[in-house]
């Protein structure tokens, strides 16, 4: 069986080898290595595409490339990303459903490190069944500063490992590193809607995807904002599938963002009117922009939703 962990480790080990390189930096906090992405440094183009791949399990790259709409006349990047184990990689280790603990602004925790130990709370229950026996444990928080001594406890108690044998890897918000593997995370966006309206995961074959890279800025709440702006406004998914058309036309109107009743919104005000709880704001407000679905039984396309330059522009555009 497919070890993600092991896997995921093999790019780790990268991103430990060259310090410099990577512009990163490395702690050891209880025996755990921790590994600074984008908290006190700035972190890398490199440093940030290792870490989405280390978010896919090891399994396939990415690869960055011009988003092909100009958002007020500039050319942003985007992040083009693939998947050829949708379920395993997206739900299992890439998808933020890790709540260790509840409460305003709680870290966004995600990683391969998660199938080691299965928990009774994680959203991958839902799922699969799938359980990772490798020895080391590879998590991913999305954190404005360096863990503390018994937030890192926490971890390597839900880890179910050693703690030397726990790496994990910390960016903030309003960092390179975030901002791709944040964008990366458009296939994880249409997957959860697809199963939330009852499709088949099954029938998956493969995905693909594209979504904008948006402008970094240091204040989390707004960096924060903008990253789930271009996952609900600015990127694509697609699918391709076998099944029934019946089971593809039944669902394919309901998973985009626009069929949300808060569409048009910025994110930040929706997670301020929530909370500041990411797992209070509504489901549904966690949709991609565009979703395209191919049925390899019968060569026909579906497609829903759009891209919406104009809110990303309001979005890359709001200061305090």
């Amino acid at each position: 069986m497919l070890s993600v962990n092991e896997r995921s480790f093999e790019l780790v080990k990268k991103l430990l080898s060259d310090p410099e390189k990577y512009k990163i930096n490395i702690h050891k906090i209880k025996e755990a290595t921790i590994i600074d992405c984008g908290v006190n440094v700035c972190g890398s183009w490199e440093c940030a595409k290792l870490m989405t791949e280390i978010l896919y399990g090891g399994l396939n790259k990415i690869n960055y490339e011009t988003f092909p709409l100009a958002i007020d006349d500039v050319y942003y990047n985007a992040v083009h990303v693939y998947s050829d184990y949708v379920v395993l990689q997206q739900a299992g280790c890439n998808i933020s459903g890790w709540e260790l603990k509840p409460g305003k602004f709680a870290p966004v925790l995600a990683g391969p490190g998660r199938l080691i130990s299965r928990k009774d709370n994680d959203w991958f229950k839902k799922y699969s069944d799938y359980s990772d026996k490798y020895h080391k444990a590879i998590l991913t928080a999305e954190m404005s500063r360096i863990p503390s001594e018994n937030e890192v406890i926490d971890l390597i108690e839900a880890s179910g490992v050693e703690a030397k044998d726990v790496y994990i890897l910390v960016a903030s918000s309003g960092s390179i590193a975030c901002s791709v593997e944040v964008s990366a995370r458009i296939i994880e966006q249409s997957l959860h809607r697809l199963k939330e309206e009852g499709f088949n995961l099954k029938n998956i074959i493969e995905a693909h995807g594209f979504c904008v890279i948006p402008p970094v800025v240091k204040d989390d709440l707004l960096a924060m904002g903008r990253l789930n702006d271009c996952l609900i406004y600015g990127g694509q998914c697609t699918f391709t599938v076998d099944c029934e058309d019946i089971e593809i036309s039944s669902i394919i109107n309901k998973i985009t963002s626009d069929k949300c009743k808060s569409y048009g919104a910025m994110f930040k005000d929706i997670y301020e009117e929530n909370g500041c709880d990411f797992y209070k704001v509504p489901m549904e407000m966690y949709s991609p922009a565009k979703v395209v679905i191919i049925n390899q039984k019968t060569g026909k396309i579906f497609k829903s939703g759009k891209i919406n330059v104009e809110i990303l522009s309001k979005s890359f555009n709001f200061f305090k």
